[in-house]
């Protein structure tokens, strides 16, 4: 099986090139970088024969869809704005491609294309990261073991040990924080102000209590019509700083987040996009705990029944990365193995907890050391 991880010089696909390196099933995985430099840098890191290394400008669909058809299966990791042209581009190739979601609104576009995909024979699983990606198969998993459903509650929490500014792309943390979050609230889609929903959440140690916010999740999206069963209420909370929030606000007020084209010097340049090159790039290194609590709430046996799901995840000692790093990136890597072996069938544009198979989803979790504890009546593991 050959892979490419495109945008795999990146925080969160330097982990998954070095997990599907790791995996006997696959011969060869292709690093699809802009920045050669940065590719080589990771392809070192990973101590693996089976990695190389390839120029690739996602911006040019023409040029990729010659290089795509080269491989077994895609693997997307590169920033979320570039997720239609690499869809685009997976169809015209009839490649299996799977990725790391993008928010809200691109996940739309990219179901839009659902019957262009199926009518080329092509499976693309979408969102397939810790949230979104693994928070979502829990939710519809969730779903499957009661009659009906109210609510699903998505928290996502992590605790830095070290200081940090982000570990997230810059760019989606301004999406997310500008255009405000949506929720499923009612049966209905509900776009609210960014930073709606404050409140205080409990996670397991050693997260313990953050305060969370609504999010611009891509999950919403789907979810809805995934789970069914007369969901009325879906949403998607993650831990935020009030350095945060008045970050944003600043940079809001400074007229540096618009992306309209203002004159400087005689040139034409968006404060955004400006904004966005001059941003470092995510902290892979920084020591840290993250993880997810998912609440499906609903009826069973004619009785209000609550399944809850916790992972909690700290620092990766032996890639020497985030557990963010690690719980998004990892992921990725197993959904494209699974498309490699044709575990999944289904054609089309499928979001993550509809295309993936949870049992063997779960038991390769579980091999790589994440477990996932199921509450309902009783407690116990599922993975």
């Amino acid at each position: 099986m050959k892979v490419i991880v495109l945008g795999g010089g990146g925080a969160m696909g330097m982990v998954t090139v070095r997990d599907l390196a790791e995996s006997p099933a696959v011969s060869e995985v292709v690093i699809g970088e802009a920045d050669l430099k940065q590719a080589e840098k990771v392809a070192k890191w990973t101590k693996s024969e089976k990695v190389s290394v390839c120029k690739v400008d996602i911006t040019d669909i023409g040029s990729l869809i010659n290089i795509l058809p080269d491989n077994d299966v895609i693997a997307n990791a590169a920033p979320y704005h570039l997720n239609l042209n690499v869809t685009e581009a997976a169809i015209a190739a009839q490649r299996p491609l799977t990725d790391l979601g993008g928010v809200y609104y691109m996940t739309l576009r990219q179901l839009e294309l659902n019957k262009q995909a199926y009518d080329a024979g092509v499976t693309i699983v979408l969102g397939c990261g810790v949230a979104p990606g693994i928070a979502d198969v829990l939710a519809k998993y969730g779903a499957n073991m009661l009659d009906s459903v109210n609510e699903v509650h998505i928290h996502y929490g992590e605790k830095n040990l070290d200081p940090v500014k982000y570990k997230w792309s810059f760019r989606t943390v301004l999406e997310e924080y500008t255009k405000g979050p949506v929720i499923y609230l009612n049966g209905e889609f509900k776009q609210l102000q960014p930073f709606s929903g404050k409140h205080v959440f409990k996670f397991p140690a050693p997260i313990g209590e953050r305060s969370c916010c609504y999010a611009l999740y891509s999950g919403i999206a789907s979810l809805p019509k995934s789970i069914g069963k007369g969901v009325r209420v879906i949403d998607c909370a993650m831990s935020c700083s009030d350095e945060d929030e008045q970050r944003i606000h600043v940079l809001n007020e400074m007229g540096l987040t618009r992306i309209e084209p203002i004159k400087v010097k005689g040139l034409e340049i968006s404060p955004r996009d400006f904004l966005l090159s001059c941003a470092p790039p995510p902290d892979v290194y920084v020591k840290d705990a993250a993880g997810v609590v998912v609440e499906v709430i609903g009826e069973k046996d004619g009785n209000k029944t609550k399944q809850t799901y916790n992972l909690t995840y700290e620092f990766h000692e032996n890639y020497g990365v985030s557990a963010l790093a690690y719980l998004t990136g990892m992921p990725l890597s197993i959904v494209a193995q699974m498309l490699g072996k044709s575990e999944i069938s289904e054609k089309g544009i499928l979001p993550s907890e509809k295309g993936i198979r949870f049992d063997s989803f779960f038991d390769e979790l579980a091999k790589r050391g994440v477990r996932i504890l199921e509450t309902s009546q009783m407690s116990h593991s599922i993975s």
